[in-house]
């Protein structure tokens, strides 16, 4: 047995050499010592150094002197499948490709293709060993020595060639038998590893391949068991050169021996936690910015096809937290990652970049499937019940869509820019009420331009009383076809208010904790005008579920209306049925509250749930009012009309009338009359008109 030394800063010293001369030459050496075609590979592909094996199988197929790289070595679809190789090696994951890989002639120039881990060399360039190994005879080096003294190379100069080599070495003879090659091994490591299983593990190993073997070090007396976190003695096992005809068993091999490194378990652990969320599973924003660049390399090369870079932001999230607690939150992202990757498919990347922001990319033919894609991750989240207790949470979402067309230029593009354009989009869809889509189509420059960015959705608490509007929208009796209430509406004016819709505003009122000030200052207004008009129609206004439970939105009720029932039977107050199903405790008790004082009471956007159902015998509720799924196109839908049918006689026998919203055309407003709907409000009746008395 023949172990090296380890080069120390004395012996280069001596060597007379310069560092990046002395270990050019040394892995010019050892390139040589290789059985196959070799070379040394930087991260563009530029082949840096190479043996004489690789140059006569180039010189052999007319390619001399050898390309400068491995692009201009090999076709394309051969030169795509070793990038990604080239790729996962710098990245510290030796990999292999098995597989025909071609020259740039058509000619074979191997079957199978090793890259291993990265090494850096002293001038400061970094490559990776690539090994050219093929089922066939490998072809004959051609050079002025002859055959028998380049063979005589490889094993009479060994020991010089060991003796700089940085890193011990063991050759395994070829008269050893496995039990002794593996012996020697573990001495050589000086690890207390059982011997026999060393031995199996060189059965297994492919023969005439190079191959890797992790033993741990020794640990004190105990040999027991290692702990895949103890530290680890790589051994690389290399076949050399053989003098005979003998068996591949029986070849000699060298083992390289590297101590003290990081066990490959935890390795690709840690590899694994640094691009993968630790909650969902699903891939980082780390992960994603280097999918997606890998995406926009392909791109280059395939123009025909295009991309969508997907942007999420869950609306009202922070409820879920909130109301259900932290393990509700994380139920709830872990069924929206589930969602997000049915959605995608196998061909699409995932993403959780943040703590409710999500994000995706798709290969998309067009920005119309683009925007189809980001509607089903929305119907998706749709269908999304999270029951905690006697709760039932729901979620929505605003997508932004950055959409790469087929054949754009993508010189000035990169995966940061590309996640900011969709973000923008994304926050564009909030401005207007969340629960949208909004794709833009990427086109030159606009990855390099600032006058892109929006502004900050405006602080709820910034707007003055000035800047706050009421409008009516009429409520008509269908029966009597003839005006029978309003609903009170709160819009934004000004320039600040530009772009930006009530929905979006509102939303973020309810977030910042500011919404019961709103609907507080909404109620002072509409109680203001109720209490001076002699009109008895019914007045309709929504109120949050923060202002069902703040005190001092019912002390002003209490106060307003405890002394004027006449006033209090104007009112109706409504509250949306998600709010109902997040806290129905809450609502039921609120309700209790302004029934007592002589106000009606409502669940807006009612969609059926069994949930609200199940609650309706104890609640005291006086209108349903349905979302505008159950009443829209309900007269080219039989099925859906049987539906409503059935949801309006269950709310008639629990003694509830319905109000339909979002109706729109004649035949809607005559088929609801039928079906015994009560009243219905929308475009064909009236738009919301600015309230006069509110002035």
């Amino acid at each position: 047995m023949q172990v090296s030394q380890r080069l120390d800063s004395s012996r280069r010293e001596a060597s007379g050499y310069e560092d990046s001369i002395t270990l050019t030459a040394f892995h010019s050496s050892l390139l040589e010592v290789l059985p196959h075609a070799a070379a040394y590979v930087g991260r563009d592909g530029n082949i840096l150094v190479h043996n004489k094996l690789l140059k006569s199988m180039c010189r052999s197929n007319d390619m001399s002197p050898v390309p400068v790289s491995l692009q201009s070595l090999m076709d394309d679809a051969s030169w795509k499948r070793c990038g990604k190789a080239l790729s996962a090696a710098f990245n510290g994951v030796p990999s292999q490709i098995t597989g025909a890989i071609y020259l740039k002639s058509g000619q074979l120039l191997c079957t199978h293709l090793l890259c291993t881990s990265f090494v850096s060399f002293s001038n400061g360039h970094r490559a990776v060993l690539i090994q050219f190994e093929t089922d066939a005879v490998e072809p004959k080096a051609v050079d002025e020595q002859p055959q028998d003294s380049r063979r005589d190379f490889g094993l009479r100069d060994l020991n010089q060639l060991l003796a700089g080599f940085p890193d011990e070495v063991v050759i395994l003879e070829p008269d050893d038998t496995l039990e002794q090659r593996a012996a020697k091994l573990v001495t050589a490591a000086r690890s207390a590893y059982d011997v026999s299983l060393v031995t199996e593990a060189l059965r297994d190993l492919p023969a005439g391949s190079t191959q890797t073997l992790y033993l741990p070090e020794r640990q004190g007396k105990d040999s027991s068991a290692f702990p895949v976190d103890r530290r680890m003695c790589e051994i690389r096992l290399a076949p050399l050169p053989q003098t005979g005809s003998g068996r591949d068993q029986d070849a000699p091999m060298m083992a390289i021996l590297r101590r003290n490194v990081d066990c490959p378990y935890e390795v690709a652990e840690n590899r694994r936690l640094a691009y993968q969320d630790p909650l969902t599973g699903l891939a980082n924003r780390r992960s994603l910015t280097r999918a997606l660049d890998q995406e926009l390399q392909r791109l280059r090369l395939e123009p025909e096809s295009g991309l969508a870079i997907i942007y999420i932001d869950l609306d009202e999230f922070k409820k879920v937290n909130d109301l259900g607690g932290h393990d509700a939150g994380d139920d709830m992202l872990l069924r929206v990652a589930a969602c997000l990757t049915l959605t995608l498919g196998e061909f699409g990347t995932a993403a959780r970049i943040g703590g409710d922001e999500f994000a995706g990319m798709l290969p998309v033919a067009s920005k119309e499937a683009a925007h189809e894609i980001a509607e089903r991750i929305l119907d998706g989240f749709d269908r999304i019940r999270l029951e905690i207790a006697d709760r039932v949470f729901t979620i929505g979402g605003s997508i932004g869509v950055a959409y790469l067309a087929p054949g754009i230029s993508l010189d000035d593009t990169d995966p940061a820019s590309l996640l900011a354009i969709a973000d923008r989009a994304c926050l564009r869809g909030k401005r207007f009420g969340g629960r949208s889509v909004q794709v833009h189509s990427v086109v030159s420059g606009d990855c390099a331009a600032n006058e892109m960015a929006l502004r900050d959705l405006p602080e709820p608490g910034s707007f003055r009383a000035n800047e706050l509007a009421l409008y009516s929208m009429p409520i008509v009796c269908l029966r009597r076809q003839q005006f029978c209430g309003s609903e009170i509406l709160l819009r934004l004016q000004g320039e600040r208010a530009e772009g930006l819709s009530s929905r979006a505003w509102i939303s973020a009122a309810e977030r910042s904790g500011f919404i019961a000030q709103v609907d507080a200052w909404t109620l002072d207004k509409v109680l203001d005008v109720a209490e001076r008009s002699p009109v008895r129609s019914l007045l309709t206004m929504n109120v949050s579920a923060e202002s069902a439970r703040d005190p001092n939105f019912r002390d002003c009720l209490f106060n307003r209306l405890s002394p004027n029932p006449l006033l209090a039977s104007k009112l109706c107050l409504e509250i949306a049925e998600k709010d109902f199903l997040r806290e129905p405790v809450t609502v039921e008790n609120f309700f209790q509250f302004v029934s007592d004082l002589g106000c009606q009471t409502a669940i807006d956007d009612f969609a059926g749930h069994w949930p609200v159902l199940s609650r309706l015998t104890a609640l005291r509720v006086d209108w349903l009012k349905l979302e505008a799924s159950l009443t829209q196109q309900v007269v080219e839908a039989p099925a859906k009309t049987a539906i409503l049918s059935g949801l309006v006689r269950a709310a008639h026998e629990l003694g509830i009338k319905v109000i339909a919203k979002h109706v729109e055309t004649a035949a809607e407003a005559s088929l609801l009359k039928e079906l015994n709907v009560e009243a219905a409000q929308g475009f064909y009746f009236g738009r919301p008109e600015p309230w006069p008395e509110a002035s």
